[in-house]
């Protein structure tokens, strides 16, 4: 057994205080003659001591916070372990640029949020983690099988932030939580964004050595905003006028890693790109899940609950002549 507070202990001498403090109560009586010995009396006064002693002990052993230890527990299923990257930039705050409806266009935050929490939902096999990134890397929960802490880290990954675009921290950051973590058999990194800022030659060569020795899979889906060239473009540029987005599409594609990149100018091409990664990562995978120790805390509550109804019942015995 863990005691989470273990500082509590320090209030157990309080459970003497009901053998040390002496209650006055009844008839005072000058010659103590008088009185019959009452055996009942006595007993029923060191069973309140006795009572309330366990009830201060009770109270202290709750407030220790005793659980019991952590049980690892294998899991078989199909699916990766997956971080998802997102970019957190002021830009993914602005409607898509395709939406040839007639009507306004679906912010494409908004959109990924919501299409991100159906594809969480879609795959209860899936370990995950999230990073955001601006001019920086957010962390936001690390490779869990805790879903309410993924839907909390998509959640703060796609509310604004700065209006730039780091994407080499975002992947280097979601990079570094497989070393947190036994490879399962399938590993996955999933890159939103709706931009590319520049990669400097250092980061280039370091997260090419990190992609490689973890030999994770690569997804990019790229949110075009309106204007930005295709990142599929044949065009030809000249070498310094190259956009970053096809620079990093080449520099994904010179990897030699599993790697497709989507493009998605409305909420039916990003769902389309999802559905795709969805149907393409579903490999069969083993992996631990910790399930938390039993919470003793609450047993003691419950003992301090009885004790305390059980005085109660004890100080309203009396007995009428």
């Amino acid at each position: 057994m863990n005691l989470l507070t273990p500082w509590a202990l320090l209030l157990l001498p309080l459970a003497l205080l009901p053998f040390w403090l002496k209650g006055h109560q009844g008839k005072v009586y000058t010659w103590l003659e008088l009185m019959p010995e009452d055996k009942l009396s006595d007993r029923l006064n060191l069973a309140i001591k006795v009572t309330t002693s366990l009830l201060l002990v009770s109270i202290v052993l709750a407030l220790t916070s005793p659980h019991g230890h952590d049980e690892k527990i294998q899991r078989i299923g199909k699916g990766a372990q997956t971080v998802m990257v997102i970019d957190r930039s002021v830009s993914m705050d602005h409607p898509f640029a395709g939406d040839n409806s007639g009507h306004v266009a679906e912010i494409k935050s908004v959109t990924a949020r919501r299409i991100i929490t159906q594809f969480i939902d879609s795959r209860p096999d899936d370990m995950m983690g999230v990073v955001g990134f601006t001019n920086s890397a957010l962390y936001g929960v690390k490779i869990t099988t805790n879903r309410d802490a993924i839907h909390s880290a998509i959640l703060a990954a796609t509310s604004p932030s700065l209006n730039q675009t780091n994407i080499g921290a975002g992947l280097t950051e979601g990079v570094g939580l497989f070393d947190k973590i036994e490879n399962s058999g399938s590993r996955t990194i999933i890159l939103l964004s709706d931009g590319a800022g520049k990669l400097s030659p250092r980061v280039k060569y370091l997260l090419s050595n990190r992609l490689k020795e973890r030999k994770l899979s690569i997804y990019w889906i790229m949110l075009r905003e309106p204007g930005e060239p295709s990142i599929f473009s044949t065009e030809e540029y000249e070498e310094d006028r190259v956009p970053n987005s096809i620079v990093l599409h080449k520099y994904f594609q010179a990897l030699g890693l599993t790697y497709k990149a989507y493009e998605a100018d409305n909420p039916e091409t990003l769902q389309s790109a999802i559905s795709d990664i969805n149907a393409r990562e579903k490999k069969a995978i083993k992996y631990f899940e910790t399930i938390a120790g039993y919470d003793y805390s609450r047993v003691f509550i419950i003992i301090a609950l009885i004790l305390g109804l059980l005085l109660l019942a004890i100080k309203n015995l009396r007995i009428h002549d």
